[in-house]
């Protein structure tokens, strides 16, 4: 967790580091990290920091998107509600401005070399 700045910018960031349900490769993967910028939310970024079948997978976050479409869910269900445009430097999906500003990550490769892409992570920016 990190403090705010003077100027109320900062961010805060939360793991789990239960060793009997986290699979030590993931050990102190965020759960969930939020930015701060002038005392207000900036961003939220949620995290799977579970493999298939692991004990850890109950506690991810289960909030969706619109679609139902979460964390676990095939990247390629956002299709149908947006365009996604990835970026090969930051290894992300980003949707287009009808969806909303938020980005998926997956396998960090196109969906033309993997079509199925698990969504481990999804990262939202407040307009």
């Amino acid at each position: 967790m990190h403090e705010l700045d003077g100027d109320g910018s900062g961010g805060y960031e939360f793991s789990l580091h239960d060793d009997h349900i986290i699979n030590k490769l993931l050990r102190g993967t965020p759960a969930l990290s939020i930015a701060i910028e002038k005392n207000k939310v900036f961003t939220l970024k949620v995290y799977d920091f579970s493999f298939s079948e692991d004990a850890a997978l109950e506690r991810i976050y289960k909030g969706t998107l619109p679609g139902n479409i979460g964390l676990g869910s095939l990247v390629s269900e956002l299709l149908p509600y947006t365009q996604l445009e990835f970026d090969e430097a930051e290894e992300w999906f980003y949707t287009d401005d009808k969806y909303g500003e938020v980005e998926v990550t997956g396998l960090g490769v196109p969906l033309e070399d993997i079509p199925d892409q698990h969504i481990s992570a999804i990262f939202i920016v407040s307009k």
